[in-house]
This record gives structure tokens, sequence and C-alpha cells, in this order.
């Protein structure tokens, strides 16, 4: 067996925490392929992206859609599905607000792990925070397979994903068995 690769994830500066997240979605997903392509089991066998500028707001306690989705048709059934959605999410300036996002397939059920939780502590100021939310599927299938962005605030406030900063991205990998 050989080593355990160690990645460095290039972050943006504290001050501008949005505005290289298209770059840190491109090099999480070189990153990946770089390592899976290394595996003797496993080869990224298609990448497939979308993209999304538009603020989207809501003030829902129960998981909205956030308007950015991903459709790949996996080549083979025993294929990996590895799902990463990059957003700006910054819930209400109220200390205790809290903003969650998920990834989700097209029913609506949230893939394991793949839930990304901020917190406004302060009492004022801004906040706004870039997220990298990881999701792994196993369809089974060969045919057309969507996955999601999903959002909501709790307990109560405005929850806002997305910003006008920079470009909302989801990215869908096919990582053959």
């Amino acid at each position: 067996m050989g080593t355990t690769p160690t990645y460095s994830w290039p972050y943006p500066e504290p001050t501008d925490p949005v505005a290289n997240g298209a770059q840190d979605i491109e090099d999480l997903a070189l990153a990946v392929e770089t390592t899976v392509s290394g595996l003797t089991q496993g080869k990224v066998v298609q990448v497939v992206r979308a993209t999304d500028a538009t603020i989207r707001a809501t003030t829902s306690l129960t998981p909205v859609d956030a308007n950015i989705s991903v459709t790949i048709t996996p080549t083979s059934a025993t294929s990996t599905l590895l799902i990463l959605w990059v957003a700006s999410l910054r819930p209400s300036l109220i200390a205790g607000r809290s903003l969650h996002a998920s990834i989700t397939d097209s029913s609506n059920v949230a893939l394991s792990g793949a839930e990304d939780v901020r917190t406004y502590a302060q009492t004022s100021g801004e906040y706004r925070a870039l997220a990298t939310i990881i999701g792994y599927s196993a369809p089974a299938t060969t045919s057309a397979t969507t996955y999601k962005g999903r959002f909501y605030t709790a307990p109560t406030g405005t929850a806002t994903i997305s910003n006008d900063e920079t470009t909302g991205q989801m990215i869908a990998l096919e990582i053959s068995a």
C-alpha cells in the first residue's frame, strides 16, 4: 500500500471569503481526480458542472430548493458519484440564527453527510462564509440522475445563499467501480 496523500485547501483571504469560490471547487475537483486516478480501483469517468450566480433567500424553517442542480447520466450502474457544491452562505444578522444547506437527490433525500450549518454568533456586522458541501451517491442506474442544493433557516430569520461576488457551483464526478 502507498502513502495517503495530503492536500492543502486554498481558501480565499479571510477578508474576502467568497471571491475565489469558483477556483476552489475546480482545485478540489482536480485534487479528487488526481487522487482517484492513482487508485487501482476507480477512475473519474466524467465530470458535469452547473453554475448559478443568482442570490437566493428564504425564511423557510424547512428545506427549499436553492435553484442549483446538476444532472449526470452514469456510464455504469456500479459507479459512485461524488457531488460537490460551493456556495456563499449568509444567515440573518441576528445572533443565534443559522443557515442549513444540503445536497439532495431528486426526491429531496439528503446525501449522507452532505450538509453545512452556519450560525451567526455576533450581534452586529456582516457574516458570509464560503461553504463546500460534499456528498456521495451510488444510484445503481445508468439513467439521468439529478442532485440539487437545498437550504433553510433556523430558528427564524432570513438565509441567503450564493451572492453577487461569486458564482455558486455544483459538480458531479462519476467514479468507476
